[in-house]
């Protein structure tokens, strides 16, 4: 089956209005316990009416949202979603309280109560957690007029979705053969490879794209709403930038950031090598960004959804049982929803919520990337099983700086396998290629958003207006010097910022893809040398969702993401995957 069951939440939305009704009452009665959370008895008390509300919340939202994302069109439901989370808004507000209460209660106090018993031990973390991030908690009446401001933090990704899904429409176009094609968000990508014209390339291209331009006013308008709901952030809680409010929490040094941010930044000669080297093979006068998903060697195999999974079985097969078990579970009938239909969210995710199994939600379009984005999610969703299983509710909540490290892994495993299948001189190309991309993609091209994200923060900081030209010079400058390519020449693309949507809904989330694919790519070479207890060190990083900071969990697990040779070694694998290419392009 290859649509969602969401019966695990609720059969019938009856049942689902009866508990969002009596949600209000439960936000009430976490928010009584304010003033005695010193006394152990109502310490205990708080913590575990605080699951029961917290589980209650995840039922009504997983239920509510998934199927909001299937047809973002359908007002009703999406009026529905906004009422959970404005209902989280209050709970939000009404327990604002207690992290000022806390501190002021004093760790030393704190920690002897959540000593007394098993239950409150599985909270000795995220106390240690709080009183590091103490220096930047205000006063409880301070916390309650920041929490008043809750709803606004959601309005950036309404009107996104607005913009570029609710009321976008998809554009006709008329091919050189004469053939009609629609254009979407989901179709454009598979579709490019098919066109042998530059003149059908560009014209589905800036079908795509075309809603970013026409809207660009509104898109700088929203991102800056964002940028400034950082910086006040940042000027309330005393951070020394929205970079470091984003990465205290976890105890990210920003020197992580910065490794990565330079490393990616100094060594581009091999992706304008890998440039060049296409723009040869593909007989190009002129290289496109959208050029990057023409394919080197021509393979019309399409993937089911069906052959997606079974490949992606074949390929973790002789793996660590446990391992192989939760990675077919998280794809098992009911949690994956896998086709594209009108109206359904754009991209793919795993959604995981505790005490409920993840859901998968795919644009499945039957190409090799297909195959790779289901083991990628898969990887997510078999994380949170993993984590869910061996963590109590206060620890199991998995931060997204490791969680993407899950995904690529799955990647890197299912690359090999492919690899060693390869029965021809064009399989093997676009596999090397499909490695070469996922590095473009996942190490460099996240990278340059992230540089970007910097950069537009900085231009806040020095209190310079943000506009539509202000965010694409940015980007006009990062292409250039990253892939040299002047995209003032597409129309379109410099309005690449607003197709983003990580950029708008969950800031300073796309670095974490290029740190997360570094040390994947470790753990990954580890495990495939048989480095001693390798796998049990990666096994021990999926079961221990959120019980230590990240960036220690990713060492344990194999990878020092403060060495910047880690970052290296990517740029050195990056390398040695065009050098091969280069030589099966060129054999006879």
């Amino acid at each position: 089956m290859s649509t969602w069951n969401l019966s695990q939440f609720y059969t019938n939305e009856t049942d689902w209005q009866r508990d969002l009704d009596a949600l209000p009452a439960l936000i009430d009665k976490l928010a009584a316990f304010e003033g005695t959370l010193s006394d152990p008895e109502q310490f205990n008390l708080f913590h575990e009416t605080e699951e029961s509300v917290t589980k209650a919340f995840y039922r009504l939202f997983g239920y509510i949202h998934l199927k909001s994302d299937l047809n973002l069109k359908d007002q009703e439901t999406s009026a529905k979603n906004q009422k959970v989370l404005l209902l989280l808004s209050e709970l939000n507000q009404k327990t604002s309280f207690v992290a000022p209460e806390l501190i002021k209660i004093g760790k030393d106090n704190v920690m002897a109560m959540v000593n007394q018993n098993d239950f409150l031990k599985t909270y000795a973390f995220p106390m240690e957690k709080l009183f590091f991030q103490q220096k930047h908690v205000l006063d409880a009446r301070s916390e309650q007029l920041l929490s008043h401001f809750g709803p606004m933090r959601s309005i950036p990704t309404s009107l996104y979705q607005a913009l570029a899904i609710v009321d976008a429409e998809d554009e006709d176009v008329t091919l050189s053969s004469g053939e009609t094609v629609t254009v979407t968000q989901s179709n454009f990508r598979s579709l490019l490879p098919t066109l042998s014209d530059p003149e059908d390339r560009k014209k589905v291209f800036e079908a795509a794209f075309k809603r970013y331009k026409d809207n660009k006013a509104a898109f700088a308008s929203t991102y800056n709403l964002v940028l400034q709901q950082l910086r006040a952030n940042v000027k309330s809680r005393g951070y020394a930038s929205a970079l470091d409010a984003a990465l205290f929490r976890n105890n990210i040094p920003t020197s992580v950031f910065h490794h990565l941010k330079d490393v990616a930044y100094e060594n581009t000669a091999p992706v304008k090598r890998y440039i060049a080297l296409r723009k040869k093979h593909l007989n190009l006068e002129t290289y496109h960004t959208y050029d990057r998903f023409l394919k080197l060697a021509k393979d019309d195999t399409e993937y089911s959804y069906e052959d997606a999974k079974n490949l992606f079985f074949e390929s973790i097969a002789g793996m660590d049982e446990t391992f192989v078990m939760k990675q077919k579970d998280a794809v098992s009938d009911g949690f994956v929803d896998a086709y594209p239909a009108t109206g359904k969210r754009t991209g793919a995710y795993s959604s995981g919520l505790y005490g409920f199994h993840p859901h998968i939600l795919l644009n499945h379009d039957k190409t090799l990337d297909a195959v790779f984005t289901l083991a990628h999610e898969a990887g997510h969703s078999a994380h949170t099983l993993f984590s869910s299983s061996k963590q109590p509710m206060a620890t199991a909540d998995y931060t997204i700086f490791v969680a993407e490290i899950a995904s690529t892994f799955n990647e890197h495993v299912l690359l090999d396998h492919l690899l060693k299948q390869a029965k021809t001189k064009a399989q093997k190309i676009a596999l090397l290629e499909k490695a070469i991309d996922g590095i473009m993609a996942t190490f460099y091209r996240q990278t340059l958003f992230a540089t970007y994200e910097f950069r537009a923060n900085e231009l806040v900081e020095k209190g310079i207006p943000i506009n539509d030209n202000t965010l694409s010079e940015i980007m006009i400058d990062l292409y250039q010097h990253f892939y040299d390519i002047d995209i003032k020449s597409e129309i379109y693309k410099p309005y690449v910022w607003a197709y983003i949507p990580h950029l708008f809904h969950t800031p300073f989330y796309v670095y974490q893809y290029a740190t997360s694919y570094a040390a994947s790519l470790k753990i990954h070479a580890n495990v495939t040398k048989g480095t001693e207890g390798a796998m049990e060190n990666y096994l021990g990083l999926l079961k221990s969702g959120g019980n230590d900071y990240p960036v220690a969990q990713a060492a344990k697990a194999g990878a020092d993401l403060t060495d910047k040779n880690t970052f290296m070694a990517v740029i050195n694998r990056f390398e040695s995957l065009i050098d091969e290419l280069e030589k099966t392009l060129e054999s006879a």
